[in-house]
């Protein structure tokens, strides 16, 4: 089998990033040329994965069970390559084959499990070799591993056959131009002519198409909902969607590659050259879209159902901008980092790796150029919101860049790639189409975020909070020159976002920056207390509601937040305190556990003047930015 099909037998290929195209990356750029280019980089890789399977395969006695031998598949996939080159590079390509691939070698190296024998995902190769001849025209007679009693065949569908053992094997035989399971029994296979090739036949789950158009160009990319290997984990059983709820997903996505298309065509022609699947999948909440993509799966996303077109749009713009990144780590490193979980992320709740930041800001990049770009064309009656959006945006993805820029553990390449980020920034910031009181918001979901995080995951050093403690005690003045917080995540912190929802739901109704009467908010996000709605108003009181919460749960991460932010909101000298906000509730509880508890309010002020005093942590003191 050749490593590329330009290259001769036995020798590989080896791609140079070029520089037009790596500054177009960097940008968070890059139209269907560049796409073009980095599906060719990524079939290498494809390739040498294929081969470094086939080899383990062959080293590893009974690898295969009682499936046919990997010679057979060696001899098949070799003329599939030379007879339909194309054919061959377009199922190699498949995600779900990159995602197989990825799997099947780490069960082999032993870091990942099944669930299964081994042969049965091993053995997934022979349904490749299957669909391999079917698109070359040539004739093979195998067998395929089932899983519950079914066989899937990448790109084309599942086959079913009741009866069967969970883990059996079944015959498949291809001539013909046709594919036929247990061809002298149940003979299940995709529909013949005339009839629809993607569609449904007895035993047989045919895998349904979305469909779009852009600039005058037909776009097709499958919805799967069957294959084992559509997850980015272990395989999955099918769950077969619902005839409505696959009309759901070819409006949504009709309309919202037409509305990309109108907003940036030039990220439009790119999704519509690389997208070839979506996963469909069950959101973890109602109102809540979970998307998700792999380096293993060019060309292929998770997602649960967006609500409207221009979320579609959107998380489309995101998982293609992983997808992106995904196929440049596989040629450049852009850092080099032991993997400890310690940056903050803007969009995440929990602290992330240095990988997953530059991850997530080069998604969050492209998410602010769309909502930027969409701002030319919105409707007015959307125009408060996408303004929200955009200025939160690009709010994240400059906190992102600082937090990136200041670790070490880029390289060469990466403070490269990071500077091309980072030129971005500027044309958004002098953007002059935002109202203020919407900027002010976003400002403040901003802040709202990060000062919970710090609450949650930053941990001041014990001796320097006990000698805060004493300080307090002793009626002296605090001294806040003290060493920098550590990271200690606390994955069971709760959050409920109920202030950003709060302040989401009102752009969204009435557009003006105001707290709006009680009701309820998005569904499955818990209601704002009333101390939200206060600090959302800008009422005075809003401090004083958060001190009653905290008598109750002295703890309550959320009303910490929500203390602090309404202290700094009233007074632009308890500001600091959003530079260190871990501090206020690690000393309230060192004074609890003395026996001397205190007034939330009280420490937090004292800490403040401390802050102020040592000429550090001047964040931006309002937390509405004003």
């Amino acid at each position: 089998m050749q490593t590329d099909g330009r290259s001769g037998p036995g020798r590989a290929a080896h791609h140079l990033v070029p520089s037009v195209y790596f500054h177009d990356l960097a940008a968070g750029r890059g139209g269907p040329d560049l796409i073009r280019y980095l599906r060719t980089t990524e079939y290498s890789r494809r390739l040498l994965l294929l081969r470094a399977l086939l080899d383990t395969i062959a080293a590893t006695p009974g690898a295969l069970g009682p499936l046919p031998p990997v010679d057979s598949a060696w001899d098949i996939l070799t003329r599939a390559q030379e007879q339909a080159p194309q054919e061959f590079r377009e199922l190699l390509l498949h995600p779900q084959t990159g995602i197989w691939l990825g799997h099947s070698l780490r069960r082999l190296s032993g870091t990942a499990w099944g669930d299964g024998p081994l042969w049965t995902d091993l053995g997934h190769l022979h349904a490749v070799c299957c669909v391999a001849a079917l698109r070359a025209g040539l004739p093979s007679r195998t067998s395929v591993p089932l899983r519950d009693g079914a066989a899937m065949f990448p790109t084309l569908g599942l086959a079913r056959l009741p009866g069967r053992p969970p883990w059996g094997t079944a015959e498949v035989v291809v001539e013909r131009g046709r594919l036929r399971v247990d061809p002298y029994g149940a003979r299940v296979g995709p529909p013949e002519p005339p009839g629809d090739p993607a569609g449904d036949a007895p035993g047989w789950h045919g895998l349904r198409r979305l469909r779009a158009e852009v600039a005058g160009r037909p776009v097709e990319v499958l919805l799967d909902d069957i294959d084992p290997y559509r997850d980015l984990g272990e395989p999955l059983p099918p769950q077969r969607l619902r005839e409505d709820e696959t009309a759901r997903w070819q409006e949504r996505f009709g309309r919202a590659m037409t509305l990309l298309a109108r907003t940036d065509p030039d990220m439009a022609g790119a999704v519509a050259e690389g997208l070839r699947t979506i996963t469909a999948v069950r959101p973890t909440r109602p109102g809540v879209v979970v998307s998700a993509s792999s380096g293993d799966a060019f060309g292929g996303m998770l997602a649960s159902l967006p609500p409207d077109p221009a979320t579609l749009a959107v998380t489309l713009v995101h998982e293609f901008q992983h997808t992106k990144l995904g196929a440049l780590l596989h040629l450049l490193t852009l850092e080099q980092d032991e993997g400890a979980e310690r940056h903050y992320a803007p969009w995440r709740d929990d602290p992330r790796p240095l990988s997953g930041l530059l991850q997530g800001a080069y998604a969050f990049l492209g998410i602010t150029d769309f909502w930027c770009r969409r701002l030319d064309e919105v409707p007015q009656a959307e125009r408060p919101l996408a303004q929200y959006e955009f200025a939160l945006r690009r709010r994240q993805t400059q906190d992102a860049l600082r937090v990136l820029g200041a670790d070490p553990g880029l390289t060469s390449h990466g403070r490269r790639f990071l500077r091309g980020m980072a030129g971005r920034l500027p044309s958004w910031w002098a953007d002059g189409r935002i109202r203020p009181d919407i900027a002010a918001l976003a400002e403040f979901a901003a802040t709202d975020h990060r000062t919970g995080w710090r609450i949650r995951h930053l941990s001041p050093a014990p001796d320097d909070v006990r000698a805060l403690a004493r300080a307090f005690l002793a009626g002296a003045p605090a001294d806040c020159r003290i060493g920098a917080s550590s990271v200690v995540p606390d994955p069971a912190a709760p959050w409920t976002h109920a202030r950003t929802g709060l302040i989401r739901t009102g752009v969204v109704r009435t557009g003006p920056l105001r707290a709006g009467p009680a009701g309820p908010l998005d569904p499955g996000r818990p209601e704002p207390t009333a101390a939200d709605r206060a600090l959302v108003a800008r009422d005075p009181a809003a401090a004083d509601a958060y001190a009653r919460l905290l008598a109750d749960d002295p703890d309550a991460p959320e009303a910490w937040t929500g203390l602090l932010l309404a202290l700094a909101a009233a007074d632009p000298a308890a500001g600091t305190l959003l530079g260190r906000p871990e501090l206020p509730r690690a000393l309230h509880r060192e004074l609890r556990i003395s026996g001397r508890a205190a007034d939330p309010r009280q420490v937090a002020r004292w800490l403040a003047a401390g802050l102020t005093r040592s000429g550090q942590h001047r964040l931006r003191q309002d937390p509405f930015g004003t």
